[in-house]
C-alpha cells in the first residue's frame, strides 16, 4: 500500500512540474503568438505591425540563443541549468514586452519632437548597454537600432530585465 501511495505521489509530482514547465514556456510563446498574429494582419495600422514585427523577431532572437545553448553538445547540462535557461527566455521575453510597453507609453506622452527624441535616444542606449549574450552578430543584434523607419530600435542582444530596470531609472531623473 505505502508502495502504491508513494508512486502515486511521485506521479502527481511529475505532472505537477510538467504543468509548471508547460506554463513557464507558454510566457514566451504567447508573447510571440499575440506579435505573429499582429504583425500578419493588414487590417492593423503599420505603426502597430511594425511594433509586433520587432516582438517577433526579439522573441525569435531569445529562442534561439536558448536553443543553441541547450543543444550545445560540448556541454552536459543538469536538469536545474535546462530549466534555468527556459526561465530566462520566458523572464527576457515577459521583459522585453514590459520594456517595449514602457516605451510606448513614455513616447506616446511626450508632447513635442525633442520629447519623443529623447525618449527613444533613452531606451536605445539602455537596450545597447545591457547585452545578454554579448554576440559579436552586429549585423543581427543591431537590425533595428539604426532604422529610423522603426520606432523600437533596440539591440536584440539585450538583457531585458536590467533594461527596464535601468530605464526606469533614466527616466525618474528626466
Amino acid at each position: 500500500m505505502k508502495k502504491v501511495i508513494l508512486s502515486l505521489l511521485m506521479m502527481l509530482a511529475l505532472a505537477v512540474g510538467t504543468e509548471a514547465q508547460e506554463a513557464r514556456q507558454r510566457v514566451f510563446q504567447q508573447i510571440h503568438d499575440k506579435a505573429y498574429i499582429i504583425a500578419n494582419d493588414s487590417k492593423e495600422a503599420m505603426s502597430v505591425r511594425k511594433l509586433a514585427i520587432f516582438r517577433v523577431d526579439a522573441v525569435n532572437y531569445l529562442s534561439t540563443k536558448t536553443l543553441t545553448a541547450l543543444t550545445d553538445t560540448t556541454k552536459h547540462l543538469s536538469q536545474e541549468e535546462i530549466t534555468q535557461l527556459n526561465d530566462q527566455l520566458d523572464s527576457m521575453a515577459y521583459f522585453m514586452y514590459d520594456y517595449e510597453n514602457l516605451f510606448n507609453k513614455e513616447y506616446t506622452r511626450a508632447r513635442t519632437e525633442k520629447q519623443k527624441q529623447k525618449i527613444i535616444k533613452i531606451f536605445r542606449d539602455v537596450s545597447i548597454n545591457n547585452p545578454l549574450y554579448n554576440d559579436p552578430d552586429r549585423q543581427l543584434v543591431l537590425a533595428y537600432y539604426n532604422r529610423e523607419d522603426f520606432l523600437t530600435q533596440f539591440s536584440l542582444d539585450t538583457n531585458w530585465v536590467k533594461a527596464v530596470s535601468e530605464v526606469k531609472e533614466r527616466l525618474k531623473e528626466n
